[in-house]
């Protein structure tokens, strides 16, 4: 336990080389009460004092499919996941990496493990708003983790900054839309979506999203396997984590024993006419043609068993709504797809990470 706990003791922060208590200083100062910086770098602070901790790094879920779940990551499954991304993307000590990630979740937390873990140079910056802004010009890194809407504010801001600043890009913390994946295509920097959870120190699959090695299918890193279980859902062994199993709710297309296509959630699935439809992927076609805010779900009916339900952000009447989206989906989805009814919600749920709660009908 001390050996990994050892890794946690210097970081480089722009340049310079800080032990963990320097750092902790560092951001400290971020976090006075009339500054712009208080909130995010409040997490980095707290992230950085769990990580002295023996028992792990507590971590949380994002609560999007049930209530969020507390975890401690032992400080060995942190290093072991730190090292998986640095054979992954071919990370080096001394690289200049952006973390623009907010640290209160695995995601966040896994950028400054990985400064640690691997001697990266970290750069790390408000999470909120745009990337771009935050960043001189002149500043280059190989690599950063983004959610897909920063990526895709990014390039509507800067397409040329992005492929100058950036050479490598790994997406993760939701779906991404296939009109995000065509906008990628002749990009220069490289995008991955990488696949994990809390549960699995985050990534523990990645595809590419662009260029010649683009893949519809995720591939395993390190010695991770797949297999499914009767559901049809993922289930991941892990060797190189204290936890070596781990059963999902992510039904998957199992290819072989290090590479499958992922379909939707179990939790999600609607059975229509005795087809399988996944919301994940109409939600995909779907997400730069509506102009609201929505997702899929199912809806009884008696013909069916089960129809298609659209559930739209917006204050308007139902009727009105369908009048609005049904001509803009009928070029996007099959026949088989289209919602047979409209719910308008005025407020969605959402997680403290900003997820929509899908609400049962």
């Amino acid at each position: 336990m001390s050996g990994a706990l050892d890794r946690f003791e210097e970081i480089t922060i722009d340049g310079t080389r800080l032990t963990r208590k320097q750092s902790i200083e560092h951001f400290t100062a971020l976090t006075v009460s009339n500054s712009e910086d208080r909130v995010w770098a409040t997490s980095v602070v707290k992230t950085l004092n769990d990580l002295g901790n023996n028992a792990g790094l507590h971590a949380q879920t994002s609560g999007t499919t049930g209530p969020p779940k507390q975890f401690t990551i032992p400080p060995a499954d942190l290093v072991a996941s730190a090292q998986i991304t640095a054979a992954t993307f071919n990370l080096h000590t001394g690289d200049r990496v952006l973390h623009c990630l907010p640290s209160d979740f695995v995601a966040g937390k896994m950028m400054l493990v990985r400064g640690f873990v691997l001697g990266l140079d970290l750069h790390v910056i408000d999470p909120r708003g745009s990337v771009l802004e935050h960043l001189n010009t002149n500043d280059r890194f190989r690599f950063s983790a983004m959610v897909p809407l920063q990526l895709h504010r990014a390039l509507q801001e800067d397409r040329a900054r992005v492929e100058a600043q950036f050479e490598t890009i790994l997406l993760g913390g939701g779906p991404v839309s296939q009109a995000l994946i065509d906008d990628l295509q002749g990009l220069r920097a490289q995008v991955h979506i990488g696949y994990g959870s809390t549960e699995t120190v985050t990534h523990i699959a990645a595809r590419t999203l662009n260029g010649p090695q683009r893949s519809e299918v995720f591939t395993a890193l390190g010695d991770v396997k797949f297999g499914r279980d009767p559901r049809g859902c993922l289930v991941v062994y892990t060797p190189h984590l204290s936890v070596p199993q781990h059963v999902t709710n992510d039904i998957a297309e199992v290819i072989d024993e290090t590479h499958f296509r992922w379909l939707g959630r179990f939790d999600n699935v609607i059975l229509s006419g005795g087809k399988k439809i996944f919301p994940e992927q109409l939600e995909a076609k779907t997400t730069n043609i509506l102009p609201y805010p929505h997702y899929f779900a199912a809806t009884p009916d008696e013909r069916l068993g089960q129809a298609v339900l659209l559930v739209v952000e917006c204050p308007r009447s139902e009727a009105e709504m369908m009048q609005e989206v049904m001509p803009l989906l009928v070029g996007v989805l099959d026949p088989h797809e289209l919602p047979r009814r409209v719910r308008a919600v005025p407020v969605f749920d959402r997680t403290t990470s900003g997820k929509v709660i899908r609400n049962r009908p």
